[in-house]
């Protein structure tokens, strides 16, 4: 159970905006310009799950991207958790482990941008390098790739599409599963400061691991052009998802 449940976790801090308040989950396809950087900053993540009489919590603080162009179509990102702290409940056993989690190394290559209809394609390999401690991590090299588009609808919508391949070391420790993953996001902007999304994610391994579904929703606040502020709740909608996630994240351009 631990092994899906810290999935989900990381998963819910791994959002690249690149300019853009998008959704939680699914990446944007847009790169941040030469010269310029993109904090983005997971302030706060809870996950909780009730399981077989088990209960598990999770809390993530500090989890921080930075990203810089090299080209007007191609960025750098490095990204790092700073703390998480999980908690494992079964009758009278708990399990405790705190600690700073893994290092991410990712790079987006935008390859298709279409400015009239405002459709873009874009190709985001990443690396996660081991340097957890205090037994939140499996210390163990992980990497894949995300394919992420988007378009512009009728009535001010926007549309995200996210297709992802994960290659993440299995249960027994011996070897790798391959872990297919896919989300979708609906935003609208209500006003220039507020916006609304929904959002729905699926995943499933190669490995014994049981499939991952959650639907949410959130809001984002725009304090500044490059400056916002984005809120979001996750409900698990299969075994193998943790029945509840909630992120609040900042996020500062300059």
């Amino acid at each position: 159970m631990y092994r899906a449940l810290r999935h989900s976790l990381v998963l819910a801090s791994l959002l690249l905006a690149a300019g853009w308040a998008g959704a939680q989950i699914t990446e944007h396809p847009a790169t941040v310009a030469p010269g310029s950087f993109l904090i983005e900053m997971d302030a706060l993540s809870l996950t909780l799950d009730k399981e077989g009489g088990g209960k598990y919590t999770a809390v993530g603080a500090g989890s921080v991207f930075v990203s810089t162009g090299l080209t007007e179509n191609w960025d750098v990102q490095v990204g790092a958790e700073l703390f998480i702290s999980q908690k494992f409940e079964s009758g009278g056993f708990t399990e405790r482990n705190s600690g700073i989690g893994d290092l991410y190394v990712r790079t987006k290559y935008r390859f298709y941008d279409n400015p009239e209809s405002g459709t873009m394609i874009a190709l985001l390999p990443y690396v996660k390098i081991p340097t957890n401690s205090g037994g939140v991590g499996n210390d163990a090299l992980e990497g894949g790739f995300i394919v992420p588009w988007s378009t512009n609808l009728a009535g001010g919508f926007h549309c995200d599409i996210m297709a992802e391949l994960d290659f993440l070391r299995n249960d027994n420790d011996d070897g790798y599963d391959t872990y297919w993953y896919a989300s979708a996001s609906l935003t609208r902007s209500l006003t220039k400061a507020v916006g609304l999304y929904g959002e729905v994610a699926l995943g499933k391994s190669s490995g014994a691991s049981a499939s991952e579904g959650v639907m949410g929703a959130g809001v984002t606040l725009a304090v500044s052009e490059n400056t916002w502020w984005d809120f979001a709740v996750y409900k698990g909608l299969s075994r193998g998802a943790a029945d509840w996630n909630h992120v609040i994240r900042f996020n500062f351009g300059f």
